[in-house]
């Protein structure tokens, strides 16, 4: 799956959205490597880095 840095982000923050209202989320846990298996593994690692 290939998106730009934009559409990236967007979803990035989504997800750390949908993770603070589903729990008490620390902020602190949501690594690259936490969103990395949020997202499936779909998306490399390297590019979720660069975002966050």
């Amino acid at each position: 799956m290939t998106m730009d840095k934009e559409e990236l982000r967007r979803r990035i923050d989504e997800l750390v959205e949908m993770e603070a209202r589903s729990c008490s989320m620390e902020p602190s846990l949501m690594t690259p490597e936490y969103i990395f298996r949020l997202l499936g593994g779909s998306v490399p690692l390297k590019e979720i880095e660069a975002v966050m």
